[in-house]
C-alpha cells in the first residue's frame, strides 16, 4: 500500500506549479494527469528525488493539506493567499483552463503575478489580458485592503503528450514610508466701512485678515489701494507681523472723499513667501447731499392786507433725505390768514417732510397780513435727519392804507341822440405818507359811446370801456381825467367808475347817470 502510494506522489510532483519571490510557498497539494492510464511503476532509484522530509502517507488524501483539494495549489503568507485551480483539462491540442484566485490579507500596493509558460504549452487567453513577454504573461494590481479579491481566468493548449508545469512567481512591493505633513497659510482678506461717504468728509475702513492655511503666515503685511475718490489719511502698509493658523487680526484705514462718484475700496495681504496676496474689496459711493430752501413774497405790501408768501424746498444732492422739519418764524406784528397746511404755535409755522428723495422739491403756500407799517425780515429754517441745515429771509415794507375817494360827473345832463357830454374824474390820495398807484377804468352802458379820453393820464377806448392802465397817485394829490360819450340811443344812460390798487382787496366804485332823449 505504502508503494502505491509513492508511486501516486511522484506523478503529483509532476504538475506542481512553483512560485518565486519573497513570500513561502505552501507545500505540493495537487496532481494534474494529462493521461487515462496510471503511471508507470517508477524504480528505487527515482524515489531518491524526493525531499527527505516527506513521509509515506497511508493514501493521496493524507498526502494532501486540508486546505487544498484534487487539481488545486496553495500559496499562502501573511499578505495574500494565491489558490492556482486546474479547472478543465483535455488532450493534446484541446483547450486547459485553470484559475488563479488572489486573497488579499493586509494592505498592499504593487502586487504582480508572472505565469511562464513551457515551449510545449500555448498560450490562447485569459481575463483579464495580461502583458505578453515572449512565454511571460505578467498581471500588475495597484493597491489592494484586506479582503478584497482578485480572479485570473487562463485557458491554455497543450502542444504535446506527457507532464507539464505552469509556474507562476507572486510578488509584493513592501514600502517603508515616513508620515509627515508640511503646512500652508492661506491668507483671507475682508474689507469693511461706509457704503456712502459726504464729499470732502472722512471715514474708517477696517481690515482683517485670517489665516485659514495649516501653518503660520510669517510677516504678514496689509496695504490698502484707495480709489481716485478717496485721499489716504493714515499710511496705506502697515505691519501684522505673524498670524498662527485660524487667528485674525484686524487693522484700520482711513480718509477722505475727494470725488463724488462708485468706487471699489480694495485691500490685500501678503506673508513672507506667499505666492500671490490675497485681496478684500468694499463698494463706497462718494455723495454731496445738499438742500436748498427758499422764501419769496411781496417787497411791498399794505397793512391788514393778506398777502402770499411762499417757501420752495429743494433737494439738490444726489442722496435721500428724511424728516425735513421747516419753521417759518413770523415777524412781530403779523397775523397768519392761511398757515399752508401747517402747524402754528406762538408766532411760527411748522411742517415735517417724512421723505424727499433726491431732486425732489415742495413748494408751501401761505398768506400773512401785517398789523403795522415798517420793513420785516421773515425768516425760514430748515433741519434734516441727515444732519443737513438751511435758512432763507425775506424782507417786505408794510405800508399804510392810504384814503382814496373817486368822483365822476357828467357836463351835460340829458342830451339828445347823437349829443355829446363830458365827464370829469377826480381821484385823491388822502394820504399823507406813500404814494398811490392804481388802475382806472369808466364802462358806459349801450346808450352812450366814448369818443374821448384825457387829462393827467392817457387812457384807452376798448369798446364800451375806457381804461386807465397805471395811475400814480402822490399823497395829498389828486389827478383830473377827461372823457367824453355821445349819445346813442333814447334811454338812461349810466357810467361806471371803478378804481383798483393792490393795497384794495375791492375796488372803489362811484358811478353817474346821464339820461338821452
Amino acid at each position: 500500500m505504502k508503494l502505491k502510494t509513492l508511486l501516486l506522489a511522484s506523478s503529483i510532483f509532476a504538475v506542481l506549479l512553483n512560485f518565486s519571490g519573497c513570500q513561502t510557498t505552501s507545500p505540493p497539494s495537487g496532481t494534474v494527469s494529462t493521461k487515462a492510464e496510471p503511471p508507470p511503476i517508477p524504480t528505487p532509484e527515482d524515489f531518491s528525488v524526493l525531499p527527505p522530509t516527506v513521509e509515506p502517507a497511508s493514501d493521496l488524501e493524507d498526502a494532501l493539506p486540508a486546505e487544498t483539494k484534487a487539481n488545486e495549489v496553495l500559496f499562502s503568507s501573511s499578505q495574500v493567499e494565491v489558490r492556482k485551480e486546474l479547472v478543465q483539462a483535455g488532450q493534446v491540442g484541446d483547450p486547459l483552463r485553470y484559475l488563479l484566485k488572489i486573497d488579499v490579507k493586509e494592505a498592499i500596493n504593487g502586487l504582480r503575478v508572472t505565469e511562464t509558460l513551457p515551449s510545449n504549452i500555448r498560450f490562447i487567453s485569459a481575463d483579464p489580458s495580461p502583458a505578453v513577454s515572449e512565454q511571460e504573461y505578467l498581471w500588475t494590481f495597484g493597491v489592494l485592503n484586506p479582503g478584497a479579491t482578485k480572479e485570473i481566468a487562463v485557458v491554455v493548449q497543450a502542444l504535446s503528450e506527457g507532464d507539464h508545469r505552469i509556474c507562476s512567481a507572486v510578488s509584493v512591493d513592501n514600502r517603508l514610508c515616513l508620515p509627515f505633513f508640511t503646512g500652508q497659510p492661506k491668507l483671507a482678506v475682508t474689507k469693511s466701512g461706509p457704503k456712502t461717504i459726504e464729499l470732502n468728509e472722512s471715514g474708517i475702513w477696517s481690515v482683517t485678515v485670517t489665516n485659514q492655511g495649516s501653518a503660520v503666515a510669517r510677516k504678514v503685511t496689509v496695504a490698502d489701494s484707495f480709489p481716485q475718490g478717496l485721499q489716504a489719511l493714515s499710511p496705506v502698509n502697515q505691519t501684522i507681523g505673524d498670524l498662527d493658523p485660524k487667528s485674525s487680526r484686524t487693522v484700520e484705514f482711513s480718509a477722505r472723499a475727494i470725488q463724488q462718484g462708485a468706487f471699489t475700496n480694495t485691500a490685500e495681504a501678503n506673508y513672507q513667501g506667499s505666492p500671490a496676496p490675497a485681496t478684500g474689496s468694499t463698494p463706497v459711493t462718494v455723495v454731496q447731499s445738499a438742500i436748498q430752501i427758499t422764501k419769496s413774497g411781496p417787497i411791498q405790501a399794505y397793512v391788514f392786507k393778506p398777502e402770499t408768501f411762499q417757501i420752495a424746498v429743494q433737494n439738490s444732492g444726489d442722496t435721500d433725505l428724511s424728516n425735513v422739519r421747516i419753521t417759518d418764524l413770523l415777524p412781530v406784528g403779523t397775523s397768519i390768514a392761511d398757515n399752508g397746511g401747517g402747524r402754528v404755535k406762538n408766532n411760527a409755522i411748522g411742517w415735517v417732510i417724512p421723505s424727499l428723495p433726491a431732486g425732489a422739491s415742495q413748494l408751501i403756500t401761505t398768506r400773512i397780513a401785517a398789523t403795522q407799517t415798517g420793513l420785516t425780515t421773515n425768516t425760514v429754517k430748515l433741519f434734516t435727519a441727515q444732519g443737513l441745515e438751511a435758512t432763507s429771509s425775506h424782507q417786505t415794507e408794510w405800508l399804510a392804507v392810504p384814503g382814496v375817494t373817486i368822483s365822476i360827473t357828467d357836463s351835460k345832463d340829458p342830451i339828445r341822440v347823437g349829443e355829446s357830454t363830458a365827464y370829469t374824474i377826480r381821484v385823491r390820495n388822502q394820504g399823507d405818507f406813500e404814494p398811490v398807484s392804481g388802475a382806472v377804468t369808466l364802462e358806459f352802458k349801450d346808450t352812450l359811446i366814448p369818443q374821448t379820453a384825457a387829462g393827467d393820464a392817457r387812457g384807452l377806448i376798448d369798446g364800451q370801456t375806457v381804461t386807465f392802465p397805471r395811475t400814480t397817485l402822490e399823497p395829498g394829490k389828486d389827478i383830473n381825467l377827461r372823457v367824453t360819450a355821445k349819445g346813442a340811443q333814447i334811454g338812461p344812460g349810466r357810467a361806471v367808475l371803478s378804481f383798483t390798487a393792490d393795497f384794495l382787496s375791492e375796488p372803489v366804485i362811484n358811478q353817474e347817470t346821464t339820461n338821452v332823449y
